[in-house]
Parts: structure tokens; sequence; C-alpha cells
């Protein structure tokens, strides 16, 4: 910790240095700029008295664009270095458990979702928050995919493995592509107006008339322009006829080329924006199969997102009225920039969301691999085919190091662990510090364990169900509703880690007991893996008529000199000690005995 703290203070330190000098040449280049545009006023009142100054007055005028187009660069570079030393500052917060800057990701929370809403994944204080080092929306929103949905297969979870943990080692690949992705400020809306114009119909492509005309017309253009060089009086007039006619052609479709404009030239932000990112993925050394998957797409993606730059920016051209003029008149030009554009969207537009979600899969692996860095100690977990789970040392993330508890345990050959304890003793974060170190595991990510193995399997939980009045649902009724999704994807046979926390809540204790039992025994006859946490010991009594299926383990509180203390650490057995009472009794609900 003490030299993570060392470095990023260091980094902080010198992209603040950086960024003061940065700031002065951002100044003298101001002063500069303001020099120069007095001296060309100057020069224009001089050349009244004296025209030879007029001829001065151009290489101020270069002068002045050179100094804005400096301007220009140097303020980039002191942006992308203000949000690099930003992210220093930062990340010193999240190793005193302080990550509240960071987006919290609260459009993916969903209360319905199998198991996010109840192991805090999405809002503020969750996992993703503490997670999130992506740079771009796109980013984002990946990085929550990976969270929801565990990868396919297993050599997709070590392909990721292997890519975290080369980025985890690359520092400033990872940084720069933060900084420079705010830079860019995109969100997944913008991204769908440039989807729907990739699946608009084309205007020109693909109609004979026009890919006729749009090389007819200019041809005889230049044949006119010829005649008229050699017999001026004679040809002009018939090129000035001409050119009107190329006008008019282009005025039938003016309504899609302005449509088009107006389109593009906010999406050609978007693409140079997302082109730097993908150039950056281009020119990484990447040994990983992974990535090398992902740059090898990359190089090929830049080279026609530069394109794609080139034909908007000479479509932006038509702005200039002289220019539109003699281009519409001579060569089409709206048209020739139209057709290009619909001819490079024909060839592209199947591959463009395809180039994004490497930018996004890169920006996810950015998160993963910053939090492998910053715990050094985690492990990267063993994938088997085994119905078990296995875990040595084992704590929450979001827990800081100096006060977590970490416990051990497995569960496999038998499917059911029963956890027992008293109130606040440490049972749903025992459960959810498991489904998180599992989620962590399927994503690729390493984990906050000394040593972590684990199947792949669909993870289902019950801990958190609530009441709605929206869906007049109360909160037993949610919870049943909950418990029928669980028992129909356990009655199809698939994979699944299950975790149950004091189900069935809203009824009495006899009835909640025996609905318990009840339940319990339905999950011994099915291979799935059931961490179930009750404080009702009497459900430990089902070991031994499950002796093959079912293990006890507990959490135990202490009273001592009339304080309640926790060691948060699992046991063997039922838990036979409770502090309801003596809790009531101290806060002064209940007379003290």
């Amino acid at each position: 910790m003490t030299n993570l703290h060392h470095f990023y203070t260091t980094r902080k330190s010198e992209f603040n240095e950086t960024c003061e000098a940065l700031k002065k040449t951002i100044q003298k280049i101001a002063w500069l700029r303001t020099g120069v545009a007095l001296l060309f006023f100057y020069v224009i009142y001089l050349a009244f008295s004296n025209t030879t100054y007029w001829y001065a007055l151009l290489p101020i005028i270069i002068l002045f664009v050179f100094l804005v187009s400096w301007h220009g660069k140097i303020q980039t570079r002191y942006d992308l270095n203000r949000n690099l030393e930003k992210l220093n500052r930062l990340e010193l917060g999240v190793l005193e458990n302080n990550y509240f800057e960071f987006n919290e990701g609260k459009v993916f929370v969903n209360p319905h979702h199998a198991y996010s809403y109840d192991l805090d994944l999405f809002g503020s204080g969750s996992l993703f928050q503490f997670l999130n080092r992506c740079g771009t929306a796109i980013g984002e929103k990946k990085l929550a995919e990976s969270l929801l949905v565990a990868q396919p297969t297993t050599d997709a979870i070590i392909k990721r493995q292997e890519a975290v943990k080369e980025l985890s080692q690359d520092v400033e690949f990872r940084q720069w592509f933060w900084a420079q992705g705010h830079l860019l400020h995109d969100s997944t809306l913008e991204n769908e107006g440039l989807f729907s114009w990739l699946k608009e119909p084309d205007v020109l492509l693909g109609k004979t008339l026009y890919k006729v005309l749009l090389v007819l017309f200019p041809t005889i253009s230049l044949v006119l322009i010829g005649f008229t060089i050699y017999d001026f009086w004679s040809y002009f007039p018939v090129l000035l006829l001409f050119g009107g006619v190329q006008n008019a052609v282009v005025s039938f479709k003016s309504k899609e080329v302005t449509k088009a404009e107006l389109a593009l030239s906010h999406h050609k932000i978007l693409f140079d924006k997302y082109a730097q990112l993908m150039n950056k993925i281009a020119e990484a050394k990447f040994t990983g199969s992974h990535l090398l998957e992902i740059q090898n797409e990359a190089k090929d993606a830049s080279v026609r997102m530069k394109k794609f730059s080139q034909l908007v920016n000479a479509f932006e051209a038509r702005k200039n009225g002289i220019a539109s003029m003699f281009g519409n008149s001579l060569y089409l030009y709206d048209l020739q920039c139209l057709y290009r554009l619909e001819k490079w969207r024909s060839v592209n537009k199947l591959m463009v969301k395809g180039w994004l979600d490497k930018i996004a899969e890169v920006d996810a692996l950015n998160s993963l691999s910053t939090f492998h860095f910053n715990n050094p100690d985690n492990c990267f977990p063993v994938l088997h085919d085994d119905l078990s789970i296995q875990s040595q040392e084992m704590g929450h993330p979001l827990i800081a190091s100096k006060s977590r508890v970490s416990n051990s345990f497995k569960i496999g050959p038998e499917n059911i662990m029963l956890i027992t304890g008293a109130n606040m003793a440490g049972k749903s974060t025992f459960l959810r510090t498991a489904g998180v170190n599992l989620i962590l595991a399927l994503s690729g990510s390493s984990v906050c364990a000394r040593y972590f193995a684990c199947p792949l399997v669909s993870l289902h939980t019950s801990m958190r169900a609530t009441d709605s009045l929206v869906d007049h649902q109360s909160y037993f009724y949610a919870e049943l509703s909950r418990l029928k999704a669980i028992m129909g994807e356990v009655r199809s046979g698939k994979p699944m880690l299950i975790l149950l926390d004091e189900i069935l809540r809203g009824t009495n204790s006899k009835d909640k007991r025996e609905g318990s039992i009840g339940l319990l025994k339905q999950f011994v006859s099915h291979d799935v893996l059931l961490m179930l946490a009750s404080h009702d010991v009497v459900l430990g009594e089902l070991e031994k008529k499950f002796p093959s299926a079912i293990r006890n383990y507990c959490f135990e509180s202490e009273i001592e000199n009339n304080e309640l203390t926790f060691d948060y650490t699992l046991h063997k057995g039922i838990a036979n000690k409770a502090n309801a009472t003596f809790l009531m009794q101290q806060m002064g609900i209940l007379p003290k005995a």
C-alpha cells in the first residue's frame, strides 16, 4: 500500500508540473496572438498611407493561423495531462477506500436481475463504482455486461485473465486511455444516432443514373474547360450553361445532401475521437492472444475510420460558398461526396459496432486491470469442471484491507452450505463476498482471495426482495416470486450457485421453518450449489438427515463484560449464541436485566 501511495503521489505531481508548464505556454501564446492581431490592424492602418504594407499582411495572417493551431495542440495536451493528474489523485483516494468520484453505474441498477441488486453491483458505493476506470460510455456498458453475464467458455475467461495481467503492468496505456476517453464525452445515445445513419437507405449508391452522371458530367466539364481555354468566347457560354445544368441536378438532391451533412458532421467528431483510442490500441505492444486479436482488427479499423473522417472533411467543404459553387458547377461536388460516403457505409456498416466493441472491451479490461494493480495480493481463479467452489482467505473487495476479515471455505461435493449465526455476525456479508468474487472470477478478473477455484456456473440470489406499490406486490409475494424463478432454473438442470439470506421473513416462525425445511429438501436432490444463511438453528438438524448433501457452518458473537464482539470468522457447526435481546437492552428498547 505504501508503494502504491508513493507511486500515485509521484505521478500526480509529475502531471501537475507538466500542466503548470503547459499553462504558462498557453498564456504566452495568448499574448502573442493578441500582439499579432494588434499588429495586423496597425499594418492595415499604415497601408492606407503606404501600399507597400499590404504585402506584410499575408505573413501576419499565416503567423496568426500558426499560433491558433499551436494553441489548440497545447490546450489538448494540457487537458489530457490535467485528466491524468486527476486520475492519480482519485487513485490515492481509492487506496483510502474513497472511490465515490467514479461513475456509479446507476443506469444499470435492476431490482429484478438474478443477482445484481442483492449484491450491490451498481449504484453509490457499488462494486461497479469501485472497479470503474472506463474512459468511455461504451466501456462502462461493456464492464457492466461482464459483471452481469459470465464469459461463455473457460477459454474466454482465461484469455481475459491474460489480458488483465498484461494491462495491469502497463500503467501508461491504461491511464492514457482513461484520460483521453474522458476528453471524448461520448454517450451510448450518440452512438445510436450513428448506427441509425448506418442503417439509412442509400440516396445515390446502386442507382445506375447517378453512377453514370458522376463520371460523365465531370468528363464533359473537363472537355469544355479545354475548349474554353482554346476559344474562350465560343465555348465559355456553353460551359456556363452546362454548369447551370449540373447545379440543377445537385439541387434535386439538396435536401438529402443537407440532411447527411448535418448528421455526419456530428458523427465525424465522435469517430475522430474513437479513432484516437483505436490508434492507441493499434500501436500498443501487446503479447496476449486476446489483446492481439483486438489489435489486429484495430489496425485495419483505424485506417477505415481515418478514411471516413477524410470523406466527411471533404463533404464539409461545401460550406464554403465559392468552393461549393464551382465544385457543383463543374464536378457535381455534393453528389460526388455523398456517393463516396454511401460507398464507405456499404462496405463498413456491419463492422462499426464491432470496432466500438473492441474499444469498449479494452476499456473494460483496463478497469479490471487497475483493480488487480491496486490489489497485488489478489489471485486469479482456477477454473474446473467439478460442481464445487473452494477459496482460501476470501474477502470482500469493498471492505478496506486493514479492516477486512477473510474466510476460507469449500462447498462441494456436499452441495448445501447452511450458515447460522446471530444478528450482525457476518452471514450476509459472507454470502455477498462469495457472490461478488464468483462474479469477478467469471468476468476474467482477479479475485479478493489467496486462492479461488470454481466452475462455470450461473448465479442466483434471494437476499433483498422488496415490496412494490406499482406492481401491487407485497414483500412476501416478491420473495416467493424470486424463489419460484430460482426453482425453475434449478429444475432445468443448469449448474448454479444460489445464495439465500433469511428466506420467508414475511410469515410466522413455524410457517417459515417448515417452508425453509421443505425448500432445502428440494435442493438436496438437484445438482446445484446452495449457500443459505439463517437465524434458525433448528435447520442445522438437517445435516444428520442428509449428511452427503448438507454441511453446517456458523458465525458467532461473544458477550463479555457487557460488550458484544464479533470475530466475523466462519466456523464449522451450528451457532449457539443469540444477541437480539442484548442489543435491544443496550439500545434501551427493553429494560436491562
